[in-house]
């Protein structure tokens, strides 16, 4: 064959096999393309959860400390450390004849109580006119800070005399959250009234025999006999759950979160919920120092320690004040949902991706998930993608194609030493002569 006829022989062929693979590979083919997608998980439904696992005390919800004005005026300390007491119960005898500036701390106590009083009782108007009209979303707040200069009641021992305040920040997005709104500030205004009482029957003593009493009932935590200020500090009988979240957790954990407390002296482990995170770092104090000693991790800033409090839902009153507890809370949460393995995603973008489903008809397609977050190297998926569905986790060979068909592999099976000695050679020569 001359050259000008090996020429053409190659033109033919060429074109030939050209002509084939755009039958084979162009947009209008109707021959069907495979790809092999040797990797695939079909999705299992299931409940996941993130933890955080935490060192927590047991502490009273509130502390209140009654005050006297001078050490000569304290004829006698009526309670202990550790004594139970009520509401408008002598706690200490006073001198008589040195009770005009203790009356005059009551009268300022009371007047801060009564201005305590008069927000709260605004606040709560305000948020049942809001509850009455508005939609979801609404906000409501009040923020309300009054300081007297002689006595009341105070969280914080080294605070002035009297630091009697009311903080009421509610977020109300929904109706349900009106009404929690509400009976905390009821809560809040009952508190308030009870002190009240006892400030105004401390004033109605006569002057014979007076006493101080106890704003409220609860367990008297330390009575400070000497010093400037003299005073009687009581727990309150309500018990709460209280953390601590470092500046890498703060972000994690938020109101509402479960937690589940576990201690001795406990049953079995009970519920509760995250109630408050501060927004500012916790002050120094025993609770801060026990809870960096028990705190093994590191953290990056150690000073950016945040109060985080934890109300539970069963009663907690058979653990002792400062009784350490563990509590692990649920800082993320999803319920019937599927995971796929990280690596599997492709285009993810904060709680966005992309995995490869393989659908009804057999092909590889693309399709958007929500993911919020990782578990145990798996994406936790909770919209687009469902229990039964069939997702390629590994590398799809040949992605030119689209959409591909796929081919899975081939299911292997390789029987056990057991089952090999189950047949002789008869066995074997029958199933490969008649099967």
């Amino acid at each position: 064959m001359n050259k000008l006829g090996n020429i053409a022989v190659a033109v033919a062929v060429t074109a030939f096999i050209a002509t084939n693979l755009m039958l084979l590979y162009g947009q209008k083919s109707l021959i069907p393309k495979y790809v092999y997608a040797p990797e695939t998980e079909r999705m299992v439904a299931a409940d996941y959860a993130e933890k955080l696992a935490k060192e927590a005390f047991v502490v009273p919800d509130m502390v209140y400390t009654a005050y006297v004005d001078k050490e000569a005026t304290v004829e006698e300390w009526l309670v202990q450390e550790g004594e139970q007491v009520t509401a408008g119960q002598p706690i200490a005898k006073l001198d008589a004849g040195r009770m005009e500036g203790q009356r005059s701390v009551w009268q300022s106590e009371q007047n801060a109580l009564q201005a305590q009083e008069r927000e709260l009782e605004s606040t709560l108007s305000q948020l049942e006119r809001e509850r009455r009209s508005s939609q979801s979303g609404s906000r409501s707040n009040s923020n309300t800070n009054e300081r007297f200069g002689n006595s009341g009641s105070s969280v914080d021992n080294d605070s002035p005399i009297v630091d009697l305040s009311v903080d009421v920040n509610v977020d109300v997005p929904q109706e349900g959250a009106y009404a929690h709104a509400i009976t905390a500030v009821e809560n809040q205004l009952a508190d308030i009234r009870r002190q009240l009482t006892v400030v105004e029957a401390q004033l109605e003593q006569s002057g014979e025999s007076p006493s101080l009493l106890s704003p409220v009932e609860g367990t008297v935590a330390q009575v400070h006999r000497q010093g400037e200020q003299l005073a009687v500090d009581v727990y309150s009988s309500e018990r709460t759950i209280l953390t601590y979240a470092s500046g890498e957790e703060w972000q994690d954990i938020q109101q509402g979160d479960r937690v589940f407390i576990q201690a001795p002296g406990l049953d079995a482990a009970i519920e509760g919920s995250v109630y408050s995170i501060a927004e500012v770092e916790a002050p120094e104090s025993k609770w801060l120092d026990t809870y960096r000693s028990l705190d093994n991790r590191d953290v990056s800033n150690p000073l950016a320690y945040y109060e985080v409090r934890v109300l539970p839902n069963e009663d907690v009153s058979t653990l002792p004040f400062a009784n350490n507890v563990n509590a692990v809370v649920y800082t993320q949460e999803a319920f019937d949902a599927v995971a796929v393995k990280t690596d599997a995603l492709t285009g993810k973008y904060r709680d966005e991706a992309i995995v490869t489903v393989i659908d009804g008809d057999g092909y590889a397609v693309s399709v958007p998930v929500i993911t919020p977050f990782d578990w145990k190297g798996q994406s936790v998926i909770t919209d687009n993608l469902y229990a039964g569905d069939f997702v390629i986790t590994g590398p799809i060979y040949d992605r030119n194609i689209s959409p591909p068909a796929t081919i899975l592999p081939m299911p292997f099976e390789w029987p056990s030493k057991e089952e090999w000695k189950a047949h002789d050679w008869r066995d074997y020569t029958r199933y490969i002569l008649f099967r």
